[in-house]
């Protein structure tokens, strides 16, 4: 994140995007307790048999959700247009700064791994400004799970309690299969689609030579290596991000189980009605829903920093 801060303090947008940042922020905040709220009002009319009301409170509800559905397009079509903006700006910069290396500076390294720098580097340092579950989604999911954490404290701090502890159950797991090992291995990856690429460049630039000199059984060879170790490493990406998806989806019914019987014990007993019991279940679920979303985001984001710190040494030199 250092990084990246470095990035777009020095491009002299940060205010801009702060500031779009924080007006997307709240959107799923509120749009669980619109959706909590609806909920548990439509239960309680049920309940008392006041059918009369469900109509004016579907009325509410869904004008509700139409204005925070456009202010929420209104943010993201603008945020849209800033990020496509500044991807141009970063490409510009870092070609212009390769272009002024010393020639000494450029030979030092393997084409294919300029090539990667301007593309894929760029391209991760762009998915972490504006991408799915990373900066954007972070920021979201921190004000979501707040305000959910809140709502389920003042309806319930045993499902509270239930929720966290099994949440926390879900991060230990997550940091150990995932948090400690992608970013190394992210970085492995990169180096070894550098590699890839100056492989294959040859045997586009230098067809004629090879073939002259009956070297492509070779060249071939090496392409094969290459390729082979780029898959090895983001096959053990592949493999730690499925465990910790199982473990999600292991946890997340765990918890949901424990807290139904815990919700069936509330009603026989006449502690807590039908509505607020369901009430619960729906800000649970937006608890649970914004903490894996938390830690989504920062396995990405530790993902793609490692390319932003290759892009920002570039920038830098």
């Amino acid at each position: 994140m250092g990084d990246f801060g470095k990035l777009i303090r020095g491009m002299g947008v940060w205010r801009k995007y702060l500031f779009l940042l924080v007006l997307r922020a709240p959107f799923d905040a509120i749009r669980t307790w619109m959706l909590a709220s609806l909920i548990r009002s439509v239960f309680r009319c049920l309940e008392a048999d006041n059918t009369g009301s469900l109509l004016e409170i579907c009325i509410v509800y869904g004008l509700l959700c139409m204005m925070l559905f456009i202010y929420n397009g209104v943010v993201w079509s603008n945020y849209a247009a800033f990020a496509a903006k500044t991807e141009v700006q970063l490409q510009q910069k870092m070609f212009h700064k390769i272009l002024s290396l010393p020639l000494k500076r450029i030979d030092s390294r393997f084409s294919g791994e300029w090539i990667t720098r301007l593309n894929s580097d760029i391209q991760a340092a762009f998915t972490m400004m504006n991408g799915a579950l990373n900066i954007p989604h972070l920021t979201v999911a921190v004000i979501n799970t707040m305000l959910s954490s809140f709502l389920l404290f003042k309806s319930s701090l045993r499902f509270l309690a239930v929720t966290w502890v099994f949440i926390l159950l879900q991060l230990f797991v997550n940091y150990k299969t995932v948090l400690e090992a992608v970013p190394k291995l992210k970085e492995e990856s990169q180096n070894a689609m550098a590699e890839n690429t100056s492989a294959i460049k040859p045997l586009i630039t230098e067809a004629d030579a090879i073939l002259l000199y009956d070297a492509e059984e070779m060249m071939m060879k090496k392409c094969e290596e290459s390729s082979r170790k780029l898959v090895k490493i983001n096959m053990k990406i592949h493999v730690r991000s499925a465990l910790s998806d199982v473990g999600m989806q292991l946890f997340g019914i765990g918890g949901y189980l424990v807290i139904l019987l815990m919700g069936y014990g509330f009603i026989s007993g006449v502690t807590m009605a039908f509505s607020d019991v369901v009430y619960c279940f729906q800000v649970r679920g937006s608890v649970m829903a914004g903490v894996f979303m938390l830690a989504t985001c920062f396995n990405n984001l530790r993902a793609n920093s490692i390319c932003v710190k290759r892009v920002c040494d570039i920038l830098e030199e």
